[in-house]
């Protein structure tokens, strides 16, 4: 993923206020990332987050690491805010889906309540 740096703060929400329909997502200082623009995303989201061990924060990792997609950041001493936009979202909810998956399995539970039931199911994982 490509990474650009926009030194100024009121350049970047400028330029966040203008693409705020084009952005997967936005992470900022107070609440982190806390949901994906695209709806088949979210949902991927929204299901694993039941998981402790898997937090959108382990998503947007994984996307800025494995999808094509450019990264427009400032890096402000009050705090990081960033967005991503990406190339190819068919590819990245393929992917995403995929991280997940593999994350969910390699992490067994002994018990799984009645969320995580329902979110094995979406998945299509069988335990």
């Amino acid at each position: 993923m490509k990474k650009v740096e926009i030194e100024k703060p009121e350049e970047y929400l400028d330029l966040v206020a203008r693409k705020a329909k084009e952005y997967l997502y936005h992470d900022h200082p107070t609440e982190g990332i806390d949901f994906f623009c695209d709806d088949e995303l979210e949902n991927i989201g929204w299901h694993s987050s039941v998981f402790e061990f898997l937090k959108y924060r382990d998503i947007a990792e994984f996307i800025e690491e494995n999808c094509e997609g450019t990264l427009t950041f400032n890096d402000h001493p009050m705090g990081f805010n960033g967005f991503v936009e990406v190339d190819n979202i068919e590819d990245v909810r393929v992917k995403v889906k995929q991280f997940v998956i593999e994350k969910i399995k390699s992490n067994k539970l002994e018990e799984y309540d009645i969320d995580q039931q329902e979110s094995l199911e979406f998945f299509g994982i069988k335990i």
